[in-house]
C-alpha cells in the first residue's frame, strides 16, 4: 500500500489531501493515524507517540542509522501539537534508541549490544555470539614511559616501560568503543603493531595476548563512572563532542596474580554492559 492510499479516520477530504503532500517519510507507509493516537484515551499523548514509535524502531519500520519521520510531518499526520512530539522524541533519545542532530534531523541508532561479564570473555567472542560482526582499527600504537596510574594499576617500577596500544572497536561497521590499553613491556618485550588486525582473531588484545604471547588471563577487575565525551573520542565514535559515554577502566590477571593489562575503554550509548556472579569482580564505589 501506498502512502496515504486511505482517507485516515476522523479526517476530511480538505485535511487528507493536505497530509498527503506533506508527508513523505517512508515509515509513515500504510499507517493509520486513528489506529496509533486515541484522544479520547487517558493515556498522554506523548506515551502514544512513544509508544508508536518505540515499537517501529524495534520492528525496523523505522531501521538503524535512518532518520524518523520529522516534528512538522509528526504534527500534521496525528494531528498533534509540538509538546508531546518533542515529549516522546526525547524520551527516545535518554533511552539511547535515537540521536537527535541539527543536520539530518531525529537518528535511529544500532540496536544496543549487550555484554555479560559473567565470565571474562572478550569481546570478540561476545559479538559472535550474538550473530554480529566485529572488527578493530589500531589508532596507535607506541612504547612509553609509564605513569603514576599505570605504576598503580600494574604494580611497576616507576622507570617501567608500557605499551600503548588505542584502538577502536566495531560492531557491524559501527563504532562503539574508544580502547586505550597499557601493557608492561617486561611481561611482553616482543608485542609489536603488526600482532593486530582489524578483522579475524587477532582484533582481540585477549587472543593477541594468550594465543600468540603465551600468557593466559584468568580474572578482571572493573570501574564504571560517565562522562562526556573529548573531541577525539566523538570524532572516533561518531557523535556529538560532548556526549555522555561509559568510561570503563579493567585491569587483567594472569594466573600468577600478575596485572596484564590496563584498560580505558569508552563506550557509546549503543552499548550495555552486563554482570553478575564473582568471576568478575565490580568496583561500583565510584560511579556518580
Amino acid at each position: 500500500m501506498r502512502p496515504l492510499d486511505f482517507i485516515p479516520n476522523g479526517y476530511t477530504m480538505a485535511q487528507y489531501e493536505i497530509i498527503k503532500n506533506t508527508v513523505s517519510h517512508p515509515g509513515l507507509l500504510s499507517v493509520n493515524p486513528g489506529e496509533v493516537i486515541d484522544k479520547d484515551s487517558p493515556i498522554p499523548l506523548h506515551h502514544q507517540l512513544e509508544v508508536f514509535l518505540r515499537q517501529g524502531i524495534e520492528s525496523g519500520l523505522f531501521p538503524p542509522n535512518e532518520t524518523l519521520p520529522t516534528e512538522h510531518e509528526i504534527q500534521e499526520y496525528f494531528d498533534l501539537s509540538r509538546t508531546p512530539i518533542r515529549q516522546a522524541l526525547a524520551k527516545l533519545s535518554s533511552d539511547g534508541l535515537v540521536v537527535r542532530r541539527r543536520s539530518r534531523g531525529t537518528i535511529v541508532l544500532p540496536r544496543p549490544f549487550e555484554e555479560n561479564l559473567r565470565t571474562l570473555a572478550p569481546f570478540t567472542e561476545e559479538v559472535k555470539r550474538k550473530g554480529r560482526i566485529p572488527s578493530a582499527k589500531l589508532i596507535e600504537f607506541a612504547v612509553q614511559q609509564a605513569n603514576s596510574e599505570d605504576i598503580s594499576w600494574l604494580n611497576l617500577r616507576d622507570d617501567a616501560q608500557i605499551y600503548h596500544v588505542h584502538r577502536v572497536r566495531f560492531i557491524d561497521d559501527e563504532p562503539v568503543g574508544d580502547i586505550v590499553s597499557h601493557i608492561p613491556v617486561s611481561l611482553l618485550p616482543r608485542l609489536s603493531a603488526d600482532d593486530f588486525s582489524e578483522h579475524g582473531p587477532n582484533q582481540s588484545i585477549y587472543y593477541v595476548l594468550e594465543k600468540m604471547h603465551g600468557i593466559k588471563l584468568i580474572r578482571a577487575t572493573e570501574t564504571f563512572k560517565a562522562i562526556n565525551s573529548s573531541p577525539e573520542t566523538a570524532k572516533l565514535l561518531n557523535m556529538p563532542v560532548g556526549s555522555a559515554v561509559l568510561m570503563r577502566t579493567r585491569v587483567t590477571f594472569d594466573p600468577a596474580n600478575r596485572a596484564v593489562a590496563l584498560e580505558y575503554g569508552l563506550y557509546r550509548g549503543v552499548y550495555r554492559l552486563e554482570w553478575e556472579g564473582r568471576e568478575v569482580s565490580v568496583d561500583t564505589s565510584t560511579l556518580l
